[in-house]
């Protein structure tokens, strides 16, 4: 039996954890989940726990600081489960050609019995634009290396402004499969059928090592146990957020307690933000990434 590994990547917040939540309970087969998280606390494996195995793996990219990491949780879970697939969610500033190639170089052991099954990139169109000029050849990675890239945000643009997204995205990947539909409103069955009919990968990374890690580019910060919040507040910060004063944040979310004795999940970056309700009672925690953080401002708005 060989087990297939599927790497769902895509940019900070463009819709990754919201896609496997969709596909991982219509899967076939024994399936466990590699969660990598850049901050020093993990978010999105206590969103999907009890849904199937997960590996967390914080403070670093696997593909660079922590790649020994991520290769011992593969070995890890090939052999303590034998499982038919394996899902990595990289985070969102991960090289995915690097990914590619530690999975690569572990497949060609007999003794593990895995191949690279789908690259898969969600793109959210709605920050294209900004993130094109902003990182360059960095954010382009995860674009040119897909096989398969689905697109979200579609509500902040037109037709006419994805359509030339869409062309933009084709002149830097020619081949890949890309899904022009918004898949949001779809469930997992309809995004496992999709997926079926795309042909397995060839894995040819097309992008050297990146000249600088992450982590010379992005900064994060990390906040367990922040105090609690009413949902206005939580509005207004969520908007106050885009602010300059706070540095450059990419990406904010985390876990909070209301004064409603609720727990909810928070999702921000500069181009869309919300947040939700959880049904259980979860560990209070917040992630931020991003560059030339003012750390102290962040802290004075989340701390007790």
């Amino acid at each position: 039996m060989s087990t297939k590994i599927s790497i769902i990547s895509g940019f900070l917040g463009a819709g990754k954890t919201t896609f496997l939540r969709k596909v991982i309970p219509n899967m076939e087969g024994k399936t466990v989940l590699i969660e990598n998280e850049f901050g020093n606390v993990g978010i999105d494996g206590d969103l999907m726990e009890g849904q199937l195995p997960i590996k967390e793996i914080y403070a670093g990219c696997i593909c660079c600081s922590v790649v020994q990491d991520f290769k011992k949780a593969i070995e890890e879970l090939t052999l303590e489960y034998r499982p038919d697939h394996i899902l990595i969610e990289p985070s969102g500033v991960g090289s995915l050609s690097d990914i590619v190639k530690v999975c690569s170089k572990l497949s060609e052991k007999p003794s593990m019995g895995i191949s690279v099954h789908q690259l898969i990139t969600i793109v959210d169109v709605s920050a294209f634009d900004d993130y094109l000029e902003s990182f360059g050849a960095f954010y382009l990675d995860q674009i040119r290396n897909a096989h398969i890239i689905f697109l979200s945000h579609f509500d902040k643009l037109d037709h006419e402004e994805v359509e030339k997204v869409i062309s933009q995205i084709r002149l830097n990947n020619p081949t890949a499969f890309i899904l022009k539909e918004d898949w949001y409103g779809y469930d997992g069955e309809k995004i496992i059928e999709i997926l079926n009919t795309v042909e397995n990968c060839s894995v040819d990374p097309k992008e050297k090592s990146l000249l600088s890690p992450a982590s010379r580019m992005f900064g994060t910060f990390s906040i367990v146990s922040p105090r609690v919040f009413s949902e206005e507040e939580l509005n207004n910060l969520l908007i106050a957020l885009k602010n300059k004063e706070y540095g450059g944040i990419l990406r904010a979310k985390g876990i909070l307690e209301l004064d409603s004795k609720r727990f909810v999940h928070f999702d921000f970056t500069p181009h869309h933000h919300y947040w939700k309700y959880l049904e259980n009672t979860k560990q209070t925690k917040v992630a931020v990434i991003g560059s030339n953080l003012n750390k102290e401002k962040i802290a004075e708005e989340f701390q007790q």
